[in-house]
């Protein structure tokens, strides 16, 4: 990403030295604009306060935001930074309070904790260095000069400045919130009647700190009560380590004294007030030495609103424009993301792509809808968690409630529960991007009516001869962008599958899906569900945020998802649609246990059981799901499609998103010995010994109506294969599906290429040229996207 010509002119001022501030004030400087952050706080060390964050989904957002060297000084700000980041290090442990008993692990893959002071001091480094912060700056007032001059920031020693953009990261009382608002009351903070208590202390003591490693080696969570997490201060010497703990509890139950807050006071308080907690956890409060830090806090939070961005020159990122509660560890993800999209609204705006007042009223649009929604789910998951039914009931939980659903490591301060759907490289999708449906469905007609889309869901009346290369006027950048607790299986006909689809194999590393012999070739294991997740949000942005193309109508009563996988779909077509009953189905248990109140995933085969309900508004299928089908049993694909019709009310629809798996070339770049074409034709060979067509995506239209369907479409989608075309968002997908590609070589060298007689060396050669070839951004291949929907007759 790279600003036009003009950034450098453009004064961008940055109200707030936090992370937030920090991070976005780097990703201006690094797209060329101007740009200054002013603090009240005299120094970096004048805020001594620590807590420790959780960054999770948005990491590929806060990596593309960074100059490389900074990202590089990540691990300084690691809360263990010597720790070995397997399997078990990525993963959030949630334990019974009362007795002790692991509840359930949450995986974090390619999540990292960070000290949020030593992270603060890495991003502060060079912007400091260079002059980019001035200390002892509180602000007073701003006044834009008429509608298209620019803003003038007083400060309380008198001094100004004039910028042509504002960014309020200023936190959760903020100034610049209260002066976009004129000082009504509607700026203000809310107290949530939650108290938020952390200590920070050192136990002397190896066996003590070996106590603390034993209940996990980052961070562990008891319900509803406190949360510890370990600092590796000298990894050599365990005594001289430092433990973060946290407790939460309700104001009304224990209303706090006045004179306890803060130091030995408070951490007296905790004590006395803290009996009964299951061990080790109770011992890492009574073990607390005198003199350790220690501050007790109300948390608050402000309900994000729309205001008035004074012609696009003024906004808020971060806690200034969402605060809340720490539940879900939402709070700074949505920062990154805020940092990010704000950068991409100036840039758009250099680039002649909008105007100001559009682009940064865009931005607004969605930081403020998304920001209310994950302030919201942040008190209702506070009341779900101090709700000792709801805790007491979470091992055996179906799925009911947002509650702690999603939930994830701290938001600033402490962990809690994991959101189980992480997402790599992209942003978390809002209702304002996610709308599903289109327009009215035309008339029925006797062929499968077809649309071959640009990435901007507009349909051209004639199929686009190819995507536009970027060319050689236009550099590519490379760096642009850079447990069974929970389900249930079906209570009829699934008898065998409860006792097997928990069974896995493991072979050459990789972890595979046991059921039916193990015949599905692609393996379930954490690497294999990031790659889905990030399939995912590639779909997302090849389709502007649509979900599904289907005119399903506003209130759908029943929906299902047939192969779930990581279950993010159905998820998010469950906020989508609160009328909803949404049910996602997979063979392997991969979905996350908390989930929106009206989603429920069925962990069974869908060959078995009566897992499809009648009078059923939308079936969905995705993701090599019919492919899947013909896998396990030839002519399964179409008993599939019939069952999903025969359980469709009349009028309801099914549709099937799928990658048709040819690599195809429209300009004559690619030749026929192209070595990425060459290992997709030696995987189709492999697959088709599994009963697979990989092409079976384009044939769909004989099966759809020999099972009962009419008002057959189909939307075909171009999709790039690496950064080669000119259009950013197209850049975008490329690289999400060239990684997909090479997340996939690994799986192929497994049991595909095995099935054709090939060793793991024998693999290795066509994957190496493959991944060579996919280097070379001069060979524009494309894979087809087929988006298939029909509806039953009325």
């Amino acid at each position: 990403m790279a600003a036009a010509n003009g950034a450098a002119s453009t004064k961008v001022a940055i109200v707030g030295a936090g992370l937030t501030g920090l991070l976005t004030a780097h990703g201006l400087k690094k797209n060329g604009f101007d740009v200054v952050v002013f603090e009240r706080a005299l120094h970096i060390a004048d805020r001594p306060r620590d807590w420790t964050i959780l960054i999770h989904w948005a990491m590929p957002l806060f990596e593309k935001l960074l100059p490389e060297h900074v990202v590089d000084k990540l691990p300084e700000a690691l809360c263990n930074p010597s720790l070995p980041f397997d399997e078990e290090a990525e993963s959030l442990p949630i334990y019974n309070g009362e007795t002790g008993e692991l509840l359930f692990k949450n995986r974090l893959p390619g999540a990292r904790r960070v000290s949020r002071q030593r992270l603060r001091a890495v991003l502060a480094k060079d912007l400091d260095e260079a002059g980019i912060i001035r200390w002892g700056k509180t602000l007073a007032r701003v006044s834009p000069d008429g509608e298209s001059g620019p803003v003038q920031l007083r400060f309380e020693d008198g001094s100004t400045f004039e910028a042509d953009y504002v960014l309020g990261t200023d936190g959760s009382s903020s100034k610049v919130r209260e002066l976009l608002f004129d000082g009504d009351e509607a700026a203000r903070v809310q107290l949530s009647g939650y108290m938020f208590a952390t200590a920070i202390v050192r136990y002397g003591e190896e066996t003590k700190v070996e106590t603390v490693l034993k209940a996990h080696p980052v961070a562990a969570i008891t319900m509803a009560m406190e949360s510890v997490v370990m600092y590796a201060d000298n990894p050599e010497e365990l005594a001289k380590w430092t433990t973060f703990w946290v407790k939460i509890w309700r104001k009304s139950v224990a209303p706090l004294p006045e004179g306890v807050s803060v130091g030995d006071k408070a951490l007296e308080y905790l004590k006395a007030t803290t009996k009964n907690l299951a061990e080790p956890f109770q011992s890492f409060i009574d073990w607390s030495p005198d003199g350790s830090e220690c501050y007790i806090d109300e948390m608050k939070y402000w309900l994000s609103r729309p205001f008035d961005n004074r012609d696009g020159r003024i906004t808020l990122a971060g806690d200034a424009a969402h605060p809340m509660l720490i539940y879900r560890g939402q709070g700074f993800q949505h920062a990154i993301l805020d940092a990010s999209q704000y950068l991409d609204a100036l840039i758009k705006v250099h680039e002649s792509a909008g105007t100001r007042l559009q682009a940064v009223s865009a931005y607004d649009a969605d930081m403020v809808e998304r920001g209310a929604k994950a302030v919201q789910q942040s008190l209702q998951e506070a009341e779900f968690s101090m709700d000792p039914k709801t805790i007491g009931g979470s091992e055996s939980s179906d799925g009911n409630g947002d509650k702690l659903s999603n939930s994830q490591a701290s938001r600033d301060q402490a962990p809690l529960l994991q959101h189980g759907n992480p997402q790599p490289a992209t942003r978390p999708t809002t209702t304002s991007t996610r709308t599903g449906g289109g327009p009215a469905a035309p008339p029925a007609r006797p062929h499968a009516m077809f649309h071959e889309e640009g990435h901007d869901g507009k349909a051209a009346e004639e199929r686009p001869s190819g995507i536009v290369a970027a060319g050689d006027d236009h550099d590519v950048d490379e760096d642009e962008f850079t447990l069974t607790d929970g389900y249930e299986t079906a209570s009829t006909g699934s008898t065998s599958v409860t006792s097997s689809v928990y069974a896995h194999t493991i072979e050459n590393g990789r972890r595979y899906q046991h059921f039916k012999n193990g015949r599905y070739p692609i393996p379930n294991d954490d690497q294999e569900l990031n790659r889905e997740d990030m399939k995912h949000a590639m779909m997302l942005e090849l389709c502007d945020g649509k979900l599904f193309y289907a005119p399903i109508g506003e209130n759908p009563q029943r929906i299902v998802d047939v192969g779930t996988g990581t279950g993010m779909w159905a998820i998010e077509v469950g906020d989508l649609c609160p009328t909803a009953r949404v049910r996602g189905i997979d063979l392997s248990p991969t979905q996350p246990v908390w989930v929106p109140s009206n989603v429920e995933f069925l962990v069974d085969d869908c060959e078995q059981g009566d897992w499809l309900d009648q009078d059923t508004d939308f079936v969905h299928f995705r993701f090599m799901t019919i492919i899947f089908l013909v896998c396990i049993t030839p002519g399964r694909s179409e008993l599939a499609l019939i069952r999903s019709y025969r359980s469709l009310k009349p009028g309801g629809w099914i549709e099937l998103q799928e990658l048709c798996a040819e690599v195809l070339c429209d300009d004559n770049t690619m030749t026929d010995s192209d070595p990425v074409k060459y290992m997709y034709d030696l995987s189709h060979r492999a697959f088709s010994k599994f009963g697979m067509d990989v092409t079976l995506p384009k044939k769909l239209e004989p099966l759809l109506r020999d099972a009962g369907f009419e008002n057959i479409q189909c939307v075909v989608k171009k999709v790039p294969i690496g950064p080669w075309a000119r259009d950013k968002t197209l850049r975008l997908i490329g690289m999400y599906q060239r990684m997909a590609v090479q997340d996939l070589m690994p799986a192929l060298s497994g049991r595909p290429f095995q099935a054709l007689g090939l060793s793991q060396t024998e693999s290795q050669v066509p994957l190496a040229h493959a991944r060579s070839g996919l280097a070379d951004l001069s060979v524009h291949r494309h894979f087809h996207y087929y988006f298939w929907f029909a509806q039953k007759p009325e």
